[in-house]
This record gives structure tokens, C-alpha cells and sequence, in this order.
């Protein structure tokens, strides 16, 4: 008997092993982020399929009807090109057992940069808040890139992010401009869209361009080499930390706001100065010179028993630096840098009829500011408005030394992005690419020519598209206007981009004159920014005959004039006058000149002038008068024109 069963259990085991050799194994595949359930697939192309398995196993795709095979190596990778489809879905595919389902396929974007791509939806719902409300698209597919670094070298996969479906529901974090450029194309195209938004607020292009191209750029370079050193880095992150730490606890014992309760509604501040919010420069100072730590300021404002315990929503503008804001001695809000806008919610009970008051304890240093032209105002909930005076009780608060250890932003640095947050996208096909980044490298501006050349050349052989196209977003008005010729970072930045465009026949240049705030970094139009890229596109990828902004061709000089030509007709003002024109007879002075249109032609001239070299158009950080434009009515790019070119 035990013999019987010893052998019957051993070709019950010989069974099973036998069985287990050549029946595949499913259940251990992997997909990465980037295929999953919604994603949008690239039309016309091949598509590439790939993730991870157990060393030789079977990995079968059904997509479309059609069956496809492979076997993962030995280190279990495996991948898959599926033939080219049209547009279309949704589809389901199926991997092994994994089902991915309402798959559409169109057409891939990505949008890439710094924080102007970053920036959500929830942030210019006060613009367009009816649109991003209430809009549903099936076949619009978003994806945000997860925010990763790796200094030491490539990583292949992203970090954890998945498809989704545009609608209301799921948006408000998502990149505006993505948002809106996949709305635009879908609308005029009536093609499947899909957006990859992959970008990092204040990080600069280096960071985004790979190892092997940043070699010829040795400030950069090495930079990165020392930032490999995890104990150098770790090192000095703590110190930081714990500097940062120490900074905070002194700030806290020393202000004698927060323990004398500032903040409270029945606070005697009858002694302390009135001051103009915007007057920051009589504020900032105190006897002994600039003031760096805590500021205080207190505001009583009346309500009407009509709004009396409401809810209602408090917006202080923007702060340069850091607030914490009260209402009636309760915490309503905090931000802790200056660029978010200060939109903070007033919960039911807790304003009263009569008087209420408003405390803000900002926290910077001698550059602390109320920042202009921005919302300072409570909104109720029934939309009535009622606006803060412009005038604070005032008094300082604690006086702080600055923070001498600077934690290292691993982000910022050379690769940083590229490296976890491009290289894992290169399997996945795309249409191109828009990009809309400058501002964390107008301290260096003239070399971002060459870096934008070198960061579309990386990219474009990571994805092996010797063609893949670009479209830059030229940086728009930004900072306070000036009447007279000026030199900035920023304006210079703006040239290097148009240039690295007129360089690349594969690239566009999209115009952001117009679309700028003087006082705001993060201009909040983003929905026209994204249509004027979608023109762009449109003209050069989808062949639409729509005007696109003209190019400068070329210029002549004759005696004491200049004559510019463009690819297309140019307008001026009513009489043909073009402003913020300016010639120069040596290229470094420049002087306003007058400027008038003429079909495509753009004639320039400057009293005390006699043999000009050189013309500028636009070269402020915000025009004042710039108004040389298209037929379209948009307008044309800050551009330099040399006798050389």
C-alpha cells in the first residue's frame, strides 16, 4: 500500500512539473505607469509595449483581434511593437491576464517645463471657472509625470502616475496649459488627444537635458559630478534642516506677537503705526537699516448682518514671503513662499455682524511685499464682494538673521529630471513636444540658445525621431514696463529662444507677448497660451491653413534706414506705426526709433542715427507699446536683427 501511494504521488509530482513546463505562467506581468487603463496611444505609429515578467515566461497581447507573442529574457524584461492603427476607440487590450480597458488612439503630447506647466487647473478656475466645471471629453487623455530625480545615472521607470479621463473630477491638480492644448487640438481637429505633462516648478533646463550633451557645459557638469556624492549631499541637507529648524524656533521665542496674541480680535493695537500696504519701502526698514524676520499687520473691516456667519472665502493677494492669516483670532490660512495666491477659506459662525478683525504675520525679509494688482477682497457666498483697505495697522515683529545654509535641490541639478522623468517616457511614441521653461536660467541667458539646441537634440534621439517637432513657448511680459532701451536677463532669454528656433527646422516659436502679468511670474491665461500653441501645431502637423505669426527673413540697410522683411503681412496701429522699435549704430547703445509697416515690410528710421547695425523690437521685459502683429491680430516676437545675420 505505502508503495502504491509513493508512486501514485510521484507522477502526481511528475504531472505537475510536467504541466508547469509548458503551460505559460500568467499573473507575475508588470506594465508601467505609462500603460495603463485610459492611456492614449500614438496613431501612425508603431506601438511599443514593454514591462517585466519571470525569466522566460510567455507574454501574450489580444489587441485589435490580433494576437501577439513574446518571451521575457533572462532578466525578465520584455517588449512588444504592435503595427501602426488608425485613430479611434475605445479598445480593450489584454496582457497575459492583465484587461486594460477605454485604451483611445490619437495623438501624444508632452508638455514639458518649469512651474508655468506645473501650474493646475485650480489656480485660473477664476478665469475660466464655468469651462473647467463643467467640461467632460472621452477622448481627451491626461497624464501627470509623478515629480522623481536621479543623479547617478537613467532610471527606467516612472514613478507611480496613471491615465485619466478629462473631466471635472479629476483636474483641478492637473497642468492648465496641458489642459487646455489638448482641449484646443481635439476641438479644431476632432482628433483624439493626449497630454503627458512632465515638468517641476523653478527647475532649470540643464536639469533636463542628458549626461552625454551637458559634457560642454563644465559648470554644470561638474556640478552634477559632486551632487553624486550621497554623503556630500546628505550632509549638507541636514545642516540645512537643522539650521532651517533652529531658524523657526528662535523666530518663535523671539516674536513677541505670538505670545502676546497679535492675532487676537480684542488686541489693543492702538498704538501701533498705520501703514500703506504697498508702501513697503517705509515698512521693510527700522532704525538700525533692513528688517528681515516677522511683520504684523491688523485690519478691522465691518460686515452686515446680511453676511454675518457664512461662509465666505478671504483673499489676500500675494505675499512676499510666507503668512499666516487670522480672522477674528482663528487661523483661516497659511502659505509658506510667495507665489501661490492667498485664496483662504472662512468657515461658517465665524464672521460677525459688525466688527471683525484681520491679522496677517508675514514672515521675509527687506523685499516683503503686498504684490500690486492683485484680488484683496472677502467674496460671500452669495458673489457680493467686499474689498480690504489698502491701509494695516502696522508693527514689527521679531528681528531675524538670515539663513546662511542653503538646503541642495536635487532637481536643479544637471540630469536631475531628465534622467526619471524624460528617459522612461522614450518607448512611447508621441506627435511632439511643447515647452514652455526659461525662467530659473535668464542669470545666464545667452547660453540657452545652445542648451535649448542640445536639450531638442537629447530628446529627439531618445525617442530616435531625428524630426520629432518642438514648439517653444517664448517667455512673456513680465516686471514693470519701461519707456527707454533697457538690458535684462529676461528679455535676453527671450532671443535665445527665438533663435534656437530659427536654428531648427523641426521647431516653432510660440509668442507670449500679451499673455504676461507685470507682477506675477505665473501669468494665469493659459487657456490662450495653449491656443496659440495649438496654431502652431496645427499649421505645421496637421497642415491646417490657419496664420501663424510671421518670421523676421531677413533685413537691409540703406543710408539711415532699416527694412525687415517677413514671411507674411505685418501690422501696425491704424496708421501703420510700430512702437518699442529701436536701432542702434554700434550694437551695444540703442535708441527708440520709428517704425512703420508696409505689406511684409517693417521700415525703420532714428533721427541721429546715420549708418544703424542693429534693430531690436519688443526688448523690454514688458513692452509698453509693442504692437507689431500678424494678420490674425497676434503679435510677433521680441526679436534682434544684426547687419551680420
Amino acid at each position: 500500500m505505502k508503495r502504491f501511494m509513493h508512486a501514485s504521488y510521484s507522477r502526481i509530482l511528475l504531472t505537475i512539473t510536467f504541466s508547469l513546463l509548458i503551460t505559460p505562467l500568467f499573473g507575475s506581468v508588470k506594465l508601467p505607469p505609462l500603460i495603463s487603463d485610459n492611456m492614449m496611444i500614438q496613431r501612425e505609429k508603431e506601438i511599443e509595449l514593454w514591462g517585466n515578467a519571470d525569466a522566460g515566461e510567455l507574454v501574450t497581447v489580444l489587441f485589435l483581434k490580433r494576437r501577439y507573442e513574446t518571451v521575457a529574457d533572462q532578466h525578465g524584461r520584455w517588449s512588444l511593437l504592435l503595427p501602426p492603427c488608425a485613430a479611434g476607440g475605445p479598445y480593450t487590450m489584454k496582457i497575459n491576464d492583465i484587461t486594460l480597458r477605454n485604451i483611445m488612439v490619437g495623438d501624444v503630447w508632452i508638455v514639458s517645463g518649469q512651474s508655468n506647466v506645473d501650474l493646475p487647473i485650480y489656480r485660473v478656475e477664476d478665469l475660466y471657472k464655468e469651462l473647467t466645471d463643467t467640461l467632460r471629453k472621452e477622448k481627451i487623455r491626461l497624464l501627470k509625470v509623478a515629480n522623481n530625480t536621479h543623479i547617478a545615472g537613467t532610471e527606467e521607470e516612472l514613478a507611480d502616475t496613471r491615465w485619466r479621463v478629462l473631466a471635472p473630477d479629476n483636474v483641478s491638480d492637473f497642468s492648465a496649459l496641458s489642459y487646455f492644448l489638448a482641449l484646443d487640438l481635439y476641438e479644431k481637429t476632432g482628433i483624439p488627444q493626449g497630454v503627458i505633462a512632465t515638468s517641476w516648478g523653478g527647475t532649470p533646463i540643464q536639469s533636463w537635458i542628458g549626461e552625454a550633451y551637458l559634457k560642454k557645459y563644465p559648470h554644470y557638469y561638474n556640478e552634477m559630478l559632486l551632487t553624486r556624492n550621497e554623503i556630500y549631499v546628505s550632509q549638507v541637507n541636514r545642516a540645512a534642516q537643522v539650521a532651517g529648524r533652529n531658524w523657526n524656533e528662535l523666530l518663535y521665542t523671539l516674536d513677541p506677537g505670538v505670545h502676546e496674541k497679535w492675532y487676537a480680535t480684542a488686541y489693543d493695537d492702538r498704538q501701533w503705526q498705520t501703514i500703506d500696504q504697498y508702501d513697503n519701502g517705509s515698512w521693510t526698514h527700522n532704525e538700525h537699516g533692513p528688517f528681515n524676520g516677522s511683520y504684523w499687520f491688523r485690519q478691522e473691516i465691518e460686515v452686515d448682518a446680511t453676511h454675518a456667519g457664512e461662509e465666505a472665502l478671504l483673499r489676500v493677494g500675494r505675499l512676499i514671503d510666507a503668512d499666516s492669516t487670522y480672522l477674528n483670532g482663528v487661523l483661516v490660512g497659511t502659505t509658506g513662499y510667495q507665489y501661490p495666491p492667498r485664496k483662504y477659506h472662512i468657515p461658517a459662525g465665524l464672521l460677525k455682524s459688525g466688527k471683525n478683525v484681520i491679522t496677517i504675520r508675514l514672515i521675509g525679509g527687506s523685499n516683503a511685499a503686498f504684490i500690486k494688482d492683485k484680488p484683496y477682497k472677502i467674496v460671500y457666498s452669495n458673489g457680493d464682494e467686499q474689498p480690504l483697505s489698502a491701509h494695516w495697522k502696522f508693527r514689527h515683529g521679531a528681528l531675524m538673521p538670515h539663513q546662511r545654509v542653503q538646503a541642495i535641490s536635487l532637481q536643479n541639478i544637471a540630469t536631475a529630471c531628465y534622467n526619471s522623468m524624460i528617459w522612461p517616457l522614450r518607448h512611447y511614441p508621441v506627435s511632439g513636444v511643447l515647452w514652455y521653461q526659461g525662467e530659473s536660467n535668464t542669470s545666464r541667458a545667452k547660453e540657452y540658445e545652445m542648451l535649448l539646441g542640445d536639450l531638442m537634440a537629447n530628446w529627439r534621439e531618445s525617442w530616435n525621431e531625428p524630426s520629432l517637432p518642438f514648439f517653444i513657448v517664448q517667455l512673456p511680459d513680465y516686471m514693470p514696463s519701461t519707456e527707454i532701451p533697457s538690458e535684462s536677463g529676461w528679455v535676453t532669454l527671450r532671443e535665445s529662444q527665438r533663435r534656437a528656433t530659427c536654428n531648427d527646422r523641426n521647431a516653432e516659436l510660440v509668442v507670449g507677448l500679451g499673455l504676461g502679468e507685470w507682477n506675477d511670474i505665473h501669468p494665469l491665461r493659459k487657456r490662450e497660451m495653449a491656443e496659440r500653441a495649438s496654431l502652431e501645431i496645427r499649421k505645421k502637423i496637421y497642415g491646417q491653413p490657419v496664420i501663424v505669426t510671421p518670421r523676421l527673413v531677413r533685413g537691409e540697410i540703406s543710408g539711415n534706414s532699416v527694412t525687415l522683411t517677413f514671411t507674411d503681412i505685418v501690422k501696425g496701429d491704424a496708421d501703420g506705426r510700430v512702437y518699442d522699435v529701436e536701432l542702434s549704430a554700434d550694437g551695444r547703445v540703442y535708441r527708440n526709433a520709428e517704425a512703420v509697416v508696409n505689406e511684409n515690410k517693417l521700415l525703420i528710421t532714428c533721427s541721429g542715427i546715420e549708418k544703424p547695425v542693429s534693430v531690436r523690437y519688443a526688448w523690454r521685459n514688458t513692452p509698453p507699446r509693442a504692437n507689431l502683429k500678424g494678420e490674425n491680430g497676434l503679435p510677433l516676437p521680441t526679436f534682434q536683427w544684426d547687419r551680420s545675420e
